[in-house]
């Protein structure tokens, strides 16, 4: 089967049909229909840029609403796929001047109040712009395109009004709502939205994006999404209560339970997995025969695998397989070393440990990240996780037939649910709980599941334990440390049109940011998670702005900054606690130093700077109209020669770039004319432009490079 199946994935690998919207797009962009396309997704909620300009001609594509309600994004838009059956060109007047029979699924975004009601299977027609996918520019950057290739789509569409066409057909989404309604009525927001997410999974109900990042900071992102623990719990509740039941009788229960259950979630590669394995006991069970729980746990990823081949990619896949293998495997020899313990006691240490062992190299690889703090945490919280996910349950489940008695119910889970929240807000506050580790490379993740399973399978390997995880500690942490101690790199981040620059020497990490809070956490802080960064000793912000505090707030909550530099007269973070260690002016027209290159800022407003970093000279241009660029050549000559131009794209004066002289110039913005690169080329100046070369990278031995030239690996999002 391992072997067929190098032929079988390519096979069964979604690619767009003849008919598919996506080979209309040329043809619709030629008709004007088109705004630029956005710029990179770093995240599923983004691709939601909206069109540039009101277009003489709009495009409406109508279709059946598929894949799942509507969901909110960060920018609390909402986001929905489309199975487009017919696409429509109309001009300024209504009028129609294309008209074409499609096929294939469109990724939308649109306003809140847009899709507000809407459901799947609800046939809608959307009006606004479509756009091809784009894909990672950035190292740990989101591969959007490869995100929506996944699920079948290779089309965007960025909606100004969304319509229905018929009304929403009688579906399982009643059912949901009723559920998610009963104990957002009972407990509140966010609480009720909590107990839905921990009942039904994060993908039946709109949990705050706050809570979905805390959890996931201190390894509970499990607790609220439908997994083997909640089909394993419901199950054994059901068949705890039938105990003195018949074993046939117990089978058509259970498996009544499962069916109900995966029905409500959806079919989740993590609940069909646990469902599948469930089932196997239960007719296990039904017949008096033993399990073989690992041949259950194969042959249930095999035919999942056969169903469908990509969730070999689909990161909840892999955490629910590997973390099953670790429960059956690790468990019984974690409980015989702590048989000095209470057997409870043990029990709620053994397995969360023998879990977290066997992914935590799949959660290094994809996510770069490590909580030291999730382990004790998941222990701890176990009791309440159980209550709360038992509570939600059994209280949706009241709910669908008596609405009040349920209300009653979800009322006693405000203790459980606010305990919860409160421990792991208290444990994200702790010093360092989580630490960025860098991109491990596919053979560590290899040596690290060799080191394991040496210790499963290996006994004279169990007898030297700390010498084993000695070895696997030096393989995954040393090669990132030696890099981070030696390395001198300069990176010019693809930010949307942004401006987003980092340089790293030997430790010392500097980060200029010139764009609000979502280019620090979509941008900025992917990418120095990936390079093992967990604080920055510099940080520049070259423009005074309202809230400045606010755009590099996502940077300092996770990875803490110690020098911060700004034009700003007063500190722009105020008396906020947990603030930059040391905050500083820079004042225009002077020479500031740090550690590890110095700054020289020409305009506040307008945030021209130059700055020595690397053995060279950098010069930095905002947006400026040709006068000023005249005007800044003939009053800042001796201040502008830099070998590297760093600017968003705009036409250049021969005037200034005459002053300048670069030898480089690197393009950040959205949008790079032809006649502009043409113009730098003639005069011998190599362009780089971040939105085509991906992230532009610099080291002393390979010069410039772009990140797309490179192999890579994108950032996995469950």
């Amino acid at each position: 089967i391992a072997a067929l199946a190098t032929l079988y994935l390519p096979w069964r690998t979604p690619g767009p049909s003849p008919q598919d919207l996506s080979h209309l797009l040329p043809r619709l962009e030629a008709m004007g229909t088109q705004p630029q396309a956005p710029g990179e997704a770093n995240s599923t909620d983004l691709a939601e840029a909206e069109p540039v300009a009101t277009l003489p001609l709009q495009v409406q594509v109508e279709g059946p609403l598929v894949m799942g309600d509507p969901r909110l994004n960060r920018r609390l838009r909402g986001r929905f796929f489309l199975r487009a059956d017919q696409v429509t060109v109309v001009d300024a007047a209504g009028e129609v001047t294309f008209q074409q029979s499609t096929r294939g699924r469109v990724y939308v975004t649109a306003p809140l109040l847009q899709v507000t009601g809407l459901h799947q299977g609800q046939r809608l027609q959307v009006t606004g712009s479509l756009y091809d996918p784009p894909g990672a520019l950035n190292p740990n950057g989101f591969d959007f395109r490869q995100y929506l290739a996944r699920h079948g789509t290779f089309t965007g569409m960025v909606a100004t009004t969304v319509t229905a066409v018929a009304p929403a057909p009688w579906g399982l989404w009643w059912l949901r709502q009723r559920i998610v309604r009963s104990h957002v009525r009972a407990l509140g927001s966010p609480y009720g939205q909590v107990v839905s997410a921990m009942a039904l999974g994060r993908r039946a109900v709109d949990l705050p994006y706050p809570i979905q990042d805390l959890f996931t900071q201190v390894g509970l992102a499990h607790t609220v999404a439908a997994s083997g623990f909640h089909v394993s719990l419901v199950l054994g509740v059901v068949l705890y209560g039938a105990r003195s039941r018949s074993p046939r009788t117990q089978l058509v229960l259970g498996g009544t339970t499962l069916l109900l259950y995966l029905t409500l979630t959806g079919p989740q590669p993590s609940v069909l997995r646990a469902a599948l394995m469930g089932a196997a006991g239960l007719a296990a069970l039904a017949r008096d025969r033993p399990v073989n729980p690992l041949g259950a746990l194969l042959a249930a990823a095999t035919l999942l695998l056969l169903l469908n081949p990509l969730w070999i990619s689909d990161i909840g896949f892999q955490l629910s397989v590997a973390a099953t293998f670790g429960l059956l495997v690790t468990v019984s020899p974690i409980m015989a070393r702590l048989g000095w313990l209470p057997v409870p006691l043990a029990g709620a240490l053994a397995v969360p440990l023998a879990a977290t062992l066997w992914l935590l190299p799949l959660l290094l690889y994809h996510f770069n990240t490590l909580s030291w703090v999730s382990l004790g945490l998941s222990a701890l919280t176990t009791p309440l996780v159980m209550v709360i996910s038992l509570g939600g349950m059994i209280s949706g489940a009241i709910a669908l037939v008596a609405a009040p008695l349920a209300d009653g119910l979800g009322k006693l889970l405000i203790w459980p649910v606010q305990g919860l929240l409160g421990l792991a807000a208290q444990a994200a506050a702790l010093p360092g709980s989580t630490l960025a580790v860098g991109q491990l490379a596919l053979w560590q993740g290899a040596a690290l599941y060799g080191g394991l399973g040496l210790l499963w399978r290996y006994p004279p390997a169990q007898r030297r334990l700390g010498w084993v995880a000695l070895t696997l500690v030096v393989v995954t942490l040393a090669p990132l440390g030696w890099q981070n101690v030696t390395q001198t790199r300069v990176t010019l981040l693809a930010a949307g049109g942004d401006l987003a620059w980092v340089h790293q020497q030997r430790g010392h990490t500097t980060v200029i940011l010139d764009g609000d809070g979502h280019t620090s956490f979509y941008t900025a802080l992917p990418f120095l998670r990936q390079a093992g960064v967990n604080h920055l000793g510099t940080a520049i912000a070259p423009r005074q702005r309202a809230d400045l505090w606010a755009d590099w707030l996502p940077l300092q909550q996770y990875v803490p900054i110690d020098q911060f530099y700004s034009p700003a007269a007063d500190n722009p973070w105020g008396d906020r606690p947990n603030g930059p260690r040391q905050v500083q002016t820079l004042g225009v027209g002077q020479s500031t130093a740090t550690p590890t290159l110095i700054v020289q800022l020409l305009g506040s407003q307008n945030p021209i700077f130059r700055l020595t970093a690397a053995a060279q000279n950098w010069l930095f241009l905002p947006k400026l109209d040709l006068p000023t660029q005249d005007y800044l050549a003939q009053g800042a000559a001796a201040v502008l020669p830099s070998p590297v131009l760093v600017w968003p794209g705009e036409e250049l004066s021969e005037a200034l770039l005459a002053a300048v002289q670069p030898q480089v110039a690197l393009c950040y913005g959205q949008v790079l004319p032809e006649f502009i690169e043409r113009q730098l080329r003639d005069r011998g100046i190599q362009v780089y432009w971040t939105e085509r070369e991906g992230a532009i990278a610099w080291t002393p031995t390979e010069g410039f490079q772009g990140y797309r030239s490179q192999r890579h690996r994108p950032q996995t999002l469950d």
